[in-house]
């Protein structure tokens, strides 16, 4: 049977959470996201310059976001897969332009919710509020995860981890941004993607 929308969303927070599905907090969240949208390859979930900041949750499908740099050049910011929560952080934080875009590869489908709307219920509802850390410790998990990689796994095989994760990555992202993302030169990304 299909899930709607709110009950993957408070899915989703429960698995991070480690929280009953059904905490009203989780339901009323999910409650308040739009969609489903559906984005085909190659379309954009939001892009650099929009006023309109979403907090995005993807169900399924993946991307990559990119970063503006202050120099004009690009910078890939992290990859997009499903059970993600996914924002530009500076339109979420201070209501500011977006700085980055989302680009999907693949066929996706995504719920949106206002960065106004977010904040909103963040501020109005204490008992959510204090789980955040245990959300927010979720993600800062993975990154560390990522990092550690990056920095101890062999460069070839975690190159394979990603391309088997996302595949097509270097037909969506430039040789320099993913180097920028892997934090070692263009020239030896080159060598790591032979």
């Amino acid at each position: 049977m299909p899930r709607t929308k709110t009950e993957v969303i408070a899915s989703r927070l429960a698995e991070m959470t480690g929280l009953p599905e059904s905490f009203s907090d989780f339901l009323s969240f999910g409650g308040l996201y739009e969609g489903p949208f559906h984005f085909a390859p190659g379309e954009q979930m939001w892009g650099s310059g929009q006023k309109e900041g979403y907090v995005w949750f993807v169900q399924s499908g993946y991307g990559f976001d990119k970063i503006d740099l202050e120099d004009g050049t690009t910078m890939l910011n992290g990859m997009i897969e499903p059970g993600l929560f996914v924002c530009d952080e500076k339109n979420l934080m201070w209501g500011s332009l977006t700085a980055s875009s989302a680009k999907m590869s693949t066929h996706t489908t995504a719920y949106r919710l206002s960065t106004k709307e977010w904040r909103n219920f963040i501020y109005s509802h204490a008992h959510f509020r204090s789980f955040l850390y245990r959300i927010n410790a979720h993600f800062l998990q993975m990154r560390k995860l990522r990092l550690m990689k990056l920095k101890h796994q062999d460069k070839k095989e975690y190159w394979a981890e990603t391309k088997a994760r996302f595949p097509g990555i270097e037909l969506y992202c430039t040789q320099t941004e993913i180097a920028s993302y892997f934090g070692v030169s263009k020239s030896t990304m080159h060598r790591i993607m032979k």
